[in-house]
């Protein structure tokens, strides 16, 4: 049987365990093809100092109009780090190659209350409008808070204020998963809302006090391959959560520096069951 296809327009670093980095490893080793199109190649992720980049905007397009030719279709279409209008452009122009399969957009604009330095106000709008036509959108707190135009410094909610921020995003735009979640209590966990059973529901998580880059994209991949695999939006995400939660530890108990990111190498087995 022919492996089901991701297509995943991300950035690429060369150093570093990020982006394509993780996201390909996983999905192939939950039996999905990946299909990388990088928007940018960097020597490292942006937690180094001295990146070396080059844009790959209009390789993007070029590629994007061979898959056609080829009459390509993907069963899912998953994005990540965009930095121009044009990206979020070649992102929805991609969609239509993905008539029945998902369509997860990761709106990276911002995190911890702060948006990241590349994001313009031109940039926010366009995420909203990718957002709009997308099948499930995976912001953290931060970019839950700035998808609905409210402030978007807060980090820590109560269970009421992130259900009722979750149900506000999943009636607005998609499904919807807010990532990393901090509440009143002390406990962390992603919540969730499904348009079709309007439910809202929470993934507890067993939180260690390191970050690491990469994790997000991580999440997306696990959250493409097991939904692209038939699982629903709520068993793929307790899925996606405890394997990185497991990920993390293994990375952790090692001491390594965190900037190099997460040791998937070795629990890539654990997505083959």
């Amino acid at each position: 049987m022919t492996p089901k296809k991701a297509l995943c327009i991300h950035s690429m670093a060369t150093v570093g365990r990020s982006s394509t980095a993780v996201i390909a490893p996983a999905l192939a080793a939950m039996g999905i093809q990946p299909v990388m199109l990088p928007t940018v190649v960097l020597s490292t992720h942006y937690g180094f100092q001295g990146v070396a980049k080059q844009d790959m905007t209009d390789f993007c397009f070029e590629a994007l109009e061979h898959y056609k030719k080829l009459n390509l279709e993907f069963d899912c279409v998953y994005s990540g780090f965009l930095s121009s209008v044009k990206q979020l452009e070649l992102v929805k122009n991609t969609y239509a190659l993905a008539k029945t399969g998902i369509k997860l957009c990761d709106p990276v604009m911002a995190d911890h209350g702060k948006l990241y330095s590349s994001i313009t106000d031109e940039l926010v709008k366009g995420f909203k409008d990718l957002c709009m036509a997308s099948d499930l959108i995976t912001p953290n707190p931060t970019e839950a808070l700035l998808l609905l135009d409210r402030e978007y410094t807060q980090q820590v909610f109560t269970r009421e204020e992130a259900a009722e921020i979750a149900i506000a995003l999943g009636e607005r735009y998609a499904d919807v998963i807010i990532t990393g979640t901090k509440f009143t209590d002390g406990s962390v966990a992603c919540v969730g809302y499904t348009q079709k059973e309007k439910e809202v529901f929470f993934i507890e998580l067993n939180y260690l006090p390191v970050s690491y880059p990469g994790t997000g994209d991580l999440f997306g991949a696990c959250m493409a391959g097991f939904m692209t695999n038939g699982s629903s939006l709520k068993e793929s995400c307790e899925k996606a959560a405890r394997f990185i939660e497991n990920v993390v530890a293994e990375t952790y108990s090692t001491g390594e520096e965190t900037r190099y990111g997460v040791h998937i190498e070795p629990m890539l087995k654990y997505l083959t069951n």
